[in-house]
């Protein structure tokens, strides 16, 4: 039992500072036995919002005092969270549809949109916002790629049919799974400590997904595909060796990249699958309700806790007729 400060679980970097023993102990574990590799924070992320929920129970308290129950946290890990992991190369088939699809209906957006007209008051400020919404879009769309992943790896023979489609029309409650007779929304979140699954009011089913991806997925997946070295060779042609700081420059990207060789692909995607909810059984939340490590709901939606979703695969097998997904 390790004693836990309820002012730890506000804070990421306290709450991992205070179990860090705990987070790379289970870090070898898994590597060990699952051969999987957790970054130090990503694992504690996720163990930290076992924590903010108490799944498994894996906090009990006496008194004032609040302990981590490592017997619990084992169960949860090995029980719900790794058989609920999915683990993609960037070079997936899906994941360069997406990595597509992303460029094009970013690019679509910025072909005249009213919004990023008005937005983009010089060329610098408008290629930010361009690769900021190129990420966002990126990561939004992964949950449904890695979705699609789990479902069919579990459930050979079943088909997921994903929405790839890029429109002009703003169609609401549009479904994300295009095969199902339900519509289903799918969301991704980078924040692997968050607590709270969401859906819009209109929707039948909600789906969560947390996913772990490099910091500049984009950036990453020119340096494994060779492309950034082209533009360093590019660079060197153009550049002359006598401007010594420029290539000092080139010196210290081509030292950054050197260990990866080129076309050689390294970087793993990893999402987690939360779990799914039926929208009927629960209320939606009022716009201004402050929710705890989430805030003041800015939109009247669902929100559920990740706790009560349905995950174990006999519910996912369930999950199928649920949505309407033919056989």
């Amino acid at each position: 039992m390790i004693l836990i400060r309820k002012g730890d679980l506000k804070s990421n970097t306290k709450f991992k500072e205070s179990v860090s023993d705990v987070i790379e102990n289970y870090g070898r574990i898994i590597l060990e036995k699952n051969d999987i590799f957790f970054e130090f924070d990503e694992l504690g992320d996720l163990i930290l919002s076992a924590c903010r929920m108490n799944d498994f129970d894996v906090l009990s308290s006496e008194g004032r005092k609040i302990y981590l129950n490592e017997e619990n946290l084992s169960r949860w890990i090995f029980e719900k969270l790794l058989p609920n992991i999915v683990i993609v190369k960037i070079d997936d088939e899906d994941i360069i549809r997406l990595l597509l699809f992303c460029i094009e209906i970013t690019y679509q957006m910025f072909s005249g949109g009213t919004r990023a007209t008005v937005s983009a008051k010089g060329f610098r400020e408008r290629r930010r916002t361009f690769e900021s919404i190129l990420v966002d879009q990126f990561t939004g769309k992964l949950g449904e790629v890695m979705l699609k992943k789990f479902l069919e790896n579990n459930f050979p023979g079943k088909k997921i049919e994903l929405d790839w489609e890029i429109t002009r029309q703003i169609e609401r409650y549009r479904t994300d799974i295009i095969n199902a007779k339900k519509k289903i929304s799918i969301k991704s979140s980078p924040s692997l400590s968050g607590i709270w699954a969401e859906a819009d009011i209109g929707y039948d089913l909600g789906i969560m997904v947390k996913c772990s991806v490099p910091q500049q997925p984009i950036l990453q997946f020119f340096i494994e595909v060779c492309g950034f070295t082209r533009l360093l060779n590019f660079a060197e042609d153009r550049i002359p060796s006598s401007d010594t700081l420029f290539s000092q420059y080139l010196r210290n990207m081509r030292e950054r990249i050197k260990k990866y060789k080129c076309g050689e692909i390294q970087t793993d995607l990893k999402a987690v699958i939360c779990g799914y909810f039926n929208t009927k059984d629960f209320e939606p939340v009022d716009e201004g309700k402050e929710l705890e490590y989430l805030g003041i709901v800015r939109e009247r939606r669902y929100l559920v806790s990740i706790k009560e979703l349905k995950w174990q695969k006999e519910e996912w097998g369930k999950f199928f007729q649920v949505a309407g997904i033919p056989k």
